[in-house]
């Protein structure tokens, strides 16, 4: 199935900064007092945060007990860096939030969006540290550089970005074949053609135990506002050629680009399975033509003996363009990591931080730690070179799949950067896109009902829940 996130409804920067006054102060620079006092001694305990993943939990383990045996000092204390997997009830933004306000929140984490860094950005929360030499260092080696672009936050950099799952096209391979089709489809045209052959065939489907096009139960559901990155950012910044749809507190959302995005969708028809279907690209025979791709998936699909390729079972293709030449943007699943101020944090447990992240992240150790997280998790590191190094290349022999995606990978773009992303995109999906998913789910396929009405309410919905011009 595809994966639910349990995100919920991230506390705004106004309002932290009013937890935070009446709470604990973030600090400006150097920690209070009171939190020297903590960190006095012969030694400094560091505390990082892994996302609630046991996975991730498991690499942020084995690095910190590879850098504690280092012996690492600041200011002639021994440091010590402890991880845990931080609180997922009910979610991990809650439970970071909950953590800043009652100062126990950590020196570092990972498992932080873009969105989300915006929000704590703004309340001061967090360390810029495009300045730092770690930081510099990092995205030199991963040659990240034109990623870390789409990163700013208001023209700093606050994350270091760590994985990205592009989020594209997933096929069933053997009904692209059966189709008569020799490769994924990459632009509308190709698109068209399919849904006009599966049309067509619908009994040579059928014989396939293939029902549906499009797997996208989400459609219809408004609440869950996060699945907008997965079935309209991609879809909308590949069809518009525009990476922007909120900036600096203006709806920058190409009108045009929206109708395509909601029409391409309403293409579909009646063919949308809209019900939710258990283990959906892991049973015997694939009921469905496509899904956005499933890139956390892989293992569990390679376990169920799915294989991989337009001879195998399934396929990930790039997103779809209007016109060979364009360039196939789709949403970066992607989070990273980043430094807290706080005045529960003192001015050793921050250096000492920054001194594991300068380790993790040095010209010596950055692309080990690239290629271990990588043989861990099977989620792609942030870089520009993952199908040139060669320390990647036993993970791509053992998982093709990420070949692809490694390949569509560099044209991923994280979330926007609004502490209002919440109302801003369930306004998308309650005021315009599920309305006219309803109303197109009622017609054959190829015969898209007009969207430029519900993509006006939609705009006018998304520009007053966020405040936007």
């Amino acid at each position: 199935m595809i994966r639910k996130r349990a995100e919920a409804v991230l506390v705004t920067g106004a309002l932290l900064v009013g937890m935070l006054s009446g709470c604990s102060k973030p600090a400006s620079g150097s920690a209070s007092g009171s939190a020297s006092q903590k960190a006095a001694g012969s030694s400094v305990t560091v505390k990082f945060w892994s996302a609630p993943q046991k996975v991730q939990y498991n690499f942020w383990v084995s690095k910190a007990k590879a850098f504690n045996a280092t012996n690492p000092k600041i200011n002639g204390k021994n440091v010590t860096v402890k991880v845990q997997e931080m609180p997922e009830s009910p979610s991990s933004e809650a439970g970071i939030q909950n953590a800043i306000v009652t100062g126990t929140v950590p020196a570092a984490s990972e498992n932080i969006s873009r969105s989300f860094a915006a929000t704590l950005a703004n309340s001061n929360a967090l360390y810029n540290i495009e300045n730092d030499k770690w930081y510099q260092t990092a995205v030199a080696e991963k040659k990240a550089g034109d990623t870390m672009k789409e990163w700013a936050i208001g023209s700093k950099q606050y994350v270091l970005p760590e994985y990205v799952n592009p989020m594209t096209w997933q096929w069933n391979s053997k009904a692209l074949k059966a189709l008569g089709f020799s490769k994924v489809p990459e632009t509308m045209d190709d698109l068209k053609a399919v849904l006009k052959a599966f049309t067509a065939n619908k009994a040579k489907m059928q014989a396939l135990g293939v029902t549906h096009t499009l797997y996208r139960p989400a459609l219809l559901r408004s609440d869950q506002w996060w699945e907008r990155w997965y079935d309209f950012q991609g879809i909308y910044m590949a069809l518009s050629q525009k990476t922007s749809w909120v900036e600096k507190g203006k709806l920058t959302l190409d009108r045009q680009g929206t109708i395509d995005t909601f029409q391409m969708l309403g293409n579909f028809g009646n063919t949308i399975q809209t019900n939710e279907v258990t283990d959906v690209w892991t049973s015997k025979t694939i009921p469905i033509l496509m899904s956005t791709s499933l890139p956390w998936d892989i293992q569990t699909m390679q376990a169920a003996g799915k294989k991989y390729g337009l001879d195998g079972d399934y396929i990930f293709g790039p997103s779809l363009v209007k016109k060979a030449g364009d360039t196939p943007y789709n949403f970066g699943d992607s989070k990273g990591i980043v430094l807290y101020k706080n005045s529960s944090i003192s001015n050793d447990q921050h250096q000492g931080a920054v001194a594991f992240l300068q380790w993790m992240y040095s010209d010596k150790n950055c692309d080990q730690t690239d290629a271990d997280w990588l043989a861990a998790t099977t989620m792609l590191p942030v870089r520009g070179d993952t199908l040139k190094n060669s320390l990647f290349a036993p993970m791509m022999k053992k998982y093709p799949e990420l070949k692809d995606l490694a390949g569509y990978s560099v044209y991923s773009i994280p979330c926007m950067a609004s502490e209002k992303m919440t109302d801003i995109q369930t306004s998308l999906g309650e005021s315009g896109l599920v309305p006219y998913i309803q109303k197109s789910t009622k017609q054959e396929p190829l015969h898209a009902p007009d969207a430029s009405a519900d993509v006006d309410n939609a705009i006018r919905a998304m520009k007053s829940a966020g405040s936007l011009s």
